[in-house]
């Protein structure tokens, strides 16, 4: 797996996202791959796309559209984790499998 560095338009900010070496992007929520090589979850002024992910996450929404983004995919990330999300695959993913998926992004658990 390689990363991508994205900085943020309005400041010094800069966050990293990992891509495959077909350079599809993983969530960095919850660390499923997409298919499409060309998306991202943020744009390449670090704005969030407002894609909603199968996890539940909102890029955007929330994370509140400001950064530091990686907090908020940390506090989801848990909320996920522990079934405590009404949306999304929280509940019906087994937590064997989102731990396996985690890995994708260097979460190992």
């Amino acid at each position: 797996m390689k990363t991508e560095t994205i900085k943020y338009l309005y400041s010094d900010y800069q966050f990293e996202i990992t891509i495959d070496e077909k350079g599809c992007c993983f969530c960095p929520v919850c660390g499923i791959k997409t298919e499409n090589e060309n998306w991202r979850p943020y744009d390449e002024n670090g704005l969030p796309t407002y894609d909603i992910c199968e996890c539940g996450f909102e890029y955007g929404f929330d994370d509140s559209g400001v950064p530091p983004y990686e907090k908020s995919w940390d506090r989801y990330r848990k909320s996920w984790l522990n079934e405590e999300l009404e949306f999304g695959d929280s509940k019906t993913k087994s937590l064997e499998k989102k731990i396996e998926q985690l890995k994708n992004i260097g979460i190992f658990i």
